[in-house]
């Protein structure tokens, strides 16, 4: 006996052990949020903190001001990371305390890096001054590289995030000194 041929809307559905791997792959990847739609069929996924919340939260502090620090859950990883050259460990300060002049805050979700390439020099170092205009690293996100502004006047007095790491909307990139 043949099996009866399921509906188009049945079809496009997402059935429960999908959801259950889509869940799987979002933790897998520290993804937050996730979108589907076909033929009238729609699923919307968010991990973590709510993203409007949070964007509602961003709106009003004040510019200067770092993110709450419960926003950035700790990144767990299972493979220590591989240790920094000495050039490279004396221009990072360790990201353990928190920002206590204004902040370059992440405008997306995605990558961090300090330079253009691998090997090439950081875009700015500790001590370097930026304008509006300086550009202070690349967020990759999406496969898409984006030059990321410093939209405010200061020097460099931190890096808060080490290179080839995931960041959050809003999270902290480098303190300035006014």
């Amino acid at each position: 006996m043949d099996e009866p041929k399921p509906t188009e809307k049945e079809a496009t559905a997402l059935d429960l052990k999908q959801i259950k791997q889509i869940v799987a792959l979002m933790a897998e990847n520290d993804l937050s949020y996730f979108h589907f739609e076909n033929q009238g069929s729609k699923l919307e996924l968010r991990r973590g903190q709510d993203l409007e919340t949070f964007q509602k939260l961003l709106k009003h502090l004040p510019v200067s001001a770092p993110a709450p620090a419960a926003a950035y859950p700790p990144q767990v990883s299972q493979v220590p990371p591989p240790a920094a050259p000495p050039q490279e460990a004396a221009r990072s300060a360790p990201a353990d305390t928190a920002p206590a002049g204004p902040t370059i805050n992440s405008p997306m979700v995605g990558t961090f890096y300090r330079s253009a390439a691998p090997g090439e020099s950081s875009f700015i170092n500790i001590g370097d001054p930026v304008d509006e205009n300086t550009t202070v690293c690349i967020i990759e996100a999406m496969k898409v590289m984006n030059e990321i502004k410093a939209e405010m006047r200061g020097t460099v007095a931190r890096v808060l995030v080490e290179d080839g790491k995931p960041v959050q909307y809003g999270q902290p990139l480098f303190e300035l000194k006014a």
